[in-house]
């Protein structure tokens, strides 16, 4: 056993030890929370009787002298409860006013996917349904890439503005990763992602500007979309019978969530996430609040990190409540959360 550890690696333990910390007092409070609802409808249930047993009799009126003053009392009592009652039905007037989740309807190959979550009691706001073919091929071509040889054009270009030019020296680079971020640019701009493009091959320079999609997609949107090519690529060839409903906005009792990947597998759910964040302890956080509540078990339960090496994956793995990996690992996590068998 190693005992001589860098800082690095021992704040990334003690935020693995942080959050399964936290994970077990969430599960201590929710069945405390189960207590205390069992005991409500146990003294729920009691209630009637008892207060059939205390209701005053007939013959047991009210003597005469105290009529007249508790009265004046009691309208004055009343007329507080009154305009109790008018600033509590304001109140709940303004809480109706609110706009109630509209659902929106699921068909094709995502319906069973969704058919999951709405007998779960979610109403679903909105979905992904289509990808273009250019942005598909887009995402692949980034997502292979995007950590060796388009390392020195991504990393400027996710830093970047929307609308403003930014110029890409990659005088120093060599021919294959000049070639690469060439073809990056040309595919971003048929896909109206970048607004102006301009190649200097003498000087190995590119001049781009990102549009406001352009932004959005190179944030994370990429991600999503080349998870989500691989993973139907990886669910068709296994010939399994699978629903997936991709960038699904979700609502119940108020909460609103995002799942990036929800897959119906055989009948069983599988959610996966991504996330281009270094730092993503509070992305595990919120997974492991909405895991239980979806029903998905944490071995179909998956993180994809892009910018997660393969010793923070091993670090990480160690203490995280579900699955945790990065596009280098992603499809042999995959095989071990689905019924994938290669015979």
């Amino acid at each position: 056993m190693n005992l001589f550890r860098s800082g690095k690696e021992t704040h990334e333990i003690l935020q693995n030890l942080t959050l399964a910390l936290e994970a077990l007092t969430a599960e201590v409070r929710s069945l405390r929370g189960d207590i205390r609802r069992l005991q409500q409808e146990r003294t729920n249930a009691a209630q009637p009787a008892q207060a059939r047993t205390e209701q005053p009799r007939a013959s047991q009126a009210r003597p005469r002298t105290q009529a007249r003053q508790p009265t004046k009392r009691a309208a004055k009592g009343a007329s507080k409860a009154q305009a109790g009652t008018t600033r509590t039905r304001a109140r709940t007037g303004q809480r109706r006013s609110r706009k109630a989740p509209v659902p929106v309807a699921v068909t094709g190959v995502s319906k069973p996917a969704a058919d999951y979550l709405t007998d779960r009691g979610y109403v679903i706001e909105a979905y992904q349904d289509t990808i273009d073919e250019q942005v598909t091929e887009t995402c692949r071509f980034l997502g292979r890439r995007h950590a060796t040889s388009l390392a020195p054009l991504f990393n400027q270009l996710s830093r970047s503005k929307a609308e403003e030019p930014l110029v890409v020296d990659l005088g120093d680079r060599t021919a294959k990763e000049y070639s690469h971020s060439v073809n990056l640019c040309q595919m971003l701009k048929r896909t109206k992602y970048l607004d102006k493009f301009e190649q200097r091959d003498d000087t190995q320079r590119l001049r781009v500007t990102l549009t406001k999609d352009g932004v959005r997609f190179l944030k994370g949107y990429w991600l999503e979309q080349f998870v989500g090519s691989r993973l139907d690529e990886f669910l068709h060839d296994s010939n399994a019978r699978y629903s997936i409903l991709m960038n699904a906005k979700i609502a119940n009792e108020g909460n609103k969530h995002e799942l990036d990947l929800f897959v119906l597998e055989e009948d069983e759910p599988l959610w996966i996430e991504c996330t281009t964040a270094k730092n993503t302890l509070d992305r595990r956080k919120k997974m492991h609040q909405i895991r239980r509540r979806l029903n998905v078990v944490p071995e179909r339960t998956i993180l994809v990190a892009s910018a997660a090496s393969d010793s923070q994956v091993r670090n990480i793995a160690k203490t995280s409540p579900f699955q945790f990996t990065n596009l280098a690992n992603f499809i042999p996590t995959l095989e071990k959360a689905t019924r994938y068998d290669p015979k």
